[in-house]
């Protein structure tokens, strides 16, 4: 019964690492297609950057969610929780990139503005979409 308590512990801890290494990854990404530093607009309460930030990391961690549960528990599933995560991280930046082709303007540095703009809401619209389509291609 204990050993199979530590296994179980270190699966969850293994799934937690890579759950928290997409995270950041994703978190990186949306950092890079967007000006200036994420963490400090959103320390700063810029909302467009917190909105953002927290579209991609609900996203991402639906993506995760949904793998770990259709691809199977254990340790065979921990390399498909980081593929699909990585999947979900390369489309949401894919997503952000082309909604910033099609419309107007530079998106990210109009999503950087002190004052709520509703750019943001599409955008984090785009990374929920994103997600649900990953996380639907799962099941």
């Amino acid at each position: 019964m204990e050993d199979s308590m530590i296994e179980l512990v270190g699966q969850v801890l293994a799934y937690s690492g890579v759950g928290l290494a997409i995270l950041v990854l994703g978190f990186f990404m949306v950092d890079v297609l967007t000006p200036g530093k994420l963490g400090k607009l959103v320390v700063d309460g810029n909302p467009n950057a917190a909105v953002l930030s927290g579209a991609t990391l609900v996203s991402l961690g639906l993506v995760l969610w949904f793998a770990i549960y259709f691809t199977g528990a254990g340790w065979d599933g921990l390399d498909d929780a980081l593929i699909f995560g990585l999947v979900g991280v390369a489309l949401q930046g894919i997503g952000f990139f082309v909604l910033d082709l099609i419309t107007p303007g530079k998106l990210g540095k109009e999503l950087m503005q002190t004052n709520y703009h509703w750019g943001t809401t599409v955008s984090a619209s785009i990374q929920f979409a994103i997600a649900l389509v990953v996380s639907s291609s799962l099941t």
